[in-house]
This record gives structure tokens, sequence and C-alpha cells, in this order.
């Protein structure tokens, strides 16, 4: 943990680790700072990694599906703060579309990124995405993106967000309260009857449920459907390696993040095979079960694939659902 919170200090806390990554061609670092569900400040710095359980059991050359195993900087800080709703993420290259998906579901309200992250490997070969889609998230979301020199002591304002700029809120997660019940298998009942119901209002859509908790205490069921993280509806992907719709599971992941709650892992449910992507950021939350609603249904030929890898292997329990 960061003692100092200056953009420069944070910055610096990031950097500091960046050579730790176990990540052969690009190493990136990032740190997040922020304050937990009581207003306690906090701040924690983390590389990009492969999940133990992924390099022990399956290896860091191994395709998950169509996804690398490894988590980038940016969603492990998501994934691993006490709460980020309102945080500020200070990154050493500028983040990819994915990571900024993710940050604006997780209500971070400021991206800083190092200078010298633009003359970096990411950058060099996919600036481009950079500069139409994870600055049109920003917007969109309303996350300030700020250039930051650390030998200078000095920032630069790449996108500023007006004070009075609130974003779009379509398609909000639903955080429906859960009654206290004693006992797992009258929790498995009463959370099987909230995915028939929750079916019912998201047909045809896909979507996700999870049980999630604060401080202990049963907070409540997260659930969601796929949002476009760039404007009011989902759009068609376009031609490249990243898209604008940020998928079920993922949004749950960190919407949980924002609220500063904890997924029960017992109590993850999907209504399609989830992507290759929201697998891995599944094994890398800590989340090793899963009940899923139809195995025949997913958005692509990799989600199958790397939740037949990921089971072999021993990784996350799979389960048919109601």
């Amino acid at each position: 943990m960061c003692s100092d919170f200056s953009p420069f200090a944070l910055m610096q806390s990031a950097v500091d680790i960046v050579g730790e990554s176990a990540h052969p061609v690009n190493p990136v670092a990032a740190a997040l700072a922020g304050s937990d569900r009581n207003g306690a400040p906090f701040s924690l710095a983390m590389t990009n990694e492969w999940p133990p359980s992924i390099r022990d059991k399956i290896g860091t050359d191994t395709r998950i599906g169509n996804a690398s195993g490894t988590v980038h900087a940016e969603t492990a800080c998501l994934l691993h703060a006490p709460r980020t709703d309102g945080a500020s993420l200070f990154v050493t290259d500028p983040p990819c579309p994915n990571c900024v998906k993710y940050m604006a579901e997780a209500g971070i309200k400021a991206l800083y990124i190092d200078h010298k992250g633009f003359e970096k490997d990411y950058a060099q070969r996919r600036g481009h995405d950079f500069e139409q889609m994870s600055l049109r998230i920003c917007r969109a979301a309303g996350i300030a993106v700020v250039l930051l020199f650390r030998k200078e002591q000095r920032l630069q304002t790449l996108l500023e967000i007006p004070d009075e700029y609130k974003p779009a809120q379509d398609k909000p997660v639903g955080l429906t309260p859960f009654p206290d019940a004693p006992g797992k298998p009258i929790l498995d009942s009463l959370f099987h009857f909230y995915v028939r119901s929750n079916r019912r209002a998201y047909d045809p859509e896909p979507f996700a449920m999870a049980l999630a908790r604060a401080t202990g205490i049963e907070a409540g069921i997260l659930s969601a459907e796929p949002c476009g993280m760039a404007g009011r509806e989902p759009e068609p992907a376009p031609e490249g390696k990243y898209n604008f719709t940020l998928q079920p599971l993922n949004r749950l992941m960190m919407s949980a993040a924002r609220r500063g709650l904890r997924i029960n892992p017992d109590f993850v449910y999907s209504s399609r095979v989830p992507t290759s992507r929201e697998l891995v950021n599944m094994v890398a939350a800590g989340l090793n079960r899963l009940t899923v609603g139809d195995r025949t249904a997913a958005r692509d030929e990799h989600g199958p694939r790397a939740l037949d890898l990921l089971e072999k292997a021993g990784i996350i329990k799979v389960s048919d659902g109601p």
C-alpha cells in the first residue's frame, strides 16, 4: 500500500513493481486508489499476471479458448480492491478497450497513464484501439484521462469530463435483496427460484446472476445482461480484436467491486456458456464454481472450448442449472 496518495506517488508505486510481472513481452503494472465501504482510504498495486491455478495446471503458453491466460494489471486491481466506486487508476501503459469497459462498470472516475507507456509495445501495436475505442468508452462513462510525467511532476489532460456530466444508466446491473436463510439447501432453492424469475425477465437475452456479500452478511443477488459501454445499446464488433459490449459475468464481477461486495462462489449462474475472457477473469476473482443454464448456447465457439479446458483441469467445477 502506498501511504502517499499523490498521483505521482501512486504511479511510482506501479512503476516500482512492473519488473515483477511474469509476462515475457509486455510487463504492465497498475495502482488503484479509493475508499472502502467505511470511507477509509486504500491503495493497491498489481502487475499483469496468470492466475495461479491457470499457471500451475494449464501453463502459460496455452490459450484459454481465444483468450490468453493472463489477467491485465488494471483488471487485477479492480478484482482485488475493497471497493472501486469513484476510485482512480494509475497505469504504466495505455489500457486496452476491455480493461476500460471493466473500469466503466466498476465506477472508476479518473485514469492516469504514464507518458512513457505510449512508447512501449502495446501502444505501438494497438494505439488505434486506445484512440478509437478506449477513449470513447471513457467519454461515455465519465472517466477523466490524464497523462502523467513523473520526472517533470506534470499532468496533462487527455480527456476532461465536465463536473455536471452523469453517465447514462442503460441496462444497469440489478441488485435484489436476498432473504436470510439457514443452510445451503435452502439457499440453493431460493437462488434457483430467482434464476427462474430472471429468465423470464431477460429472455431472449443471455444473463448472469450471483449472490454477493458485504462484511459477512448476504447483501443480495446481482443480475446482468450484455450492455454496450460506449452508447445506449450494444454495438456490432468492429473489425479487430475488441468490441464495445461488456458480457454479463464480467459485468457482475465489476459491479460487485464497485459496491464493495464479494461474490459467493457457490452461487454464480450464467444462462449460457461464458466467453473465454469472462472465464479467465472469473478464475482470477477466485470463483471456481459455475452453474450454466444451457451448455449448448454460447456467444461463439471459443467459450465452450475454454470451459471444457478449465473444467478438465479441475479449475472450475461446472453444474447444470435450472
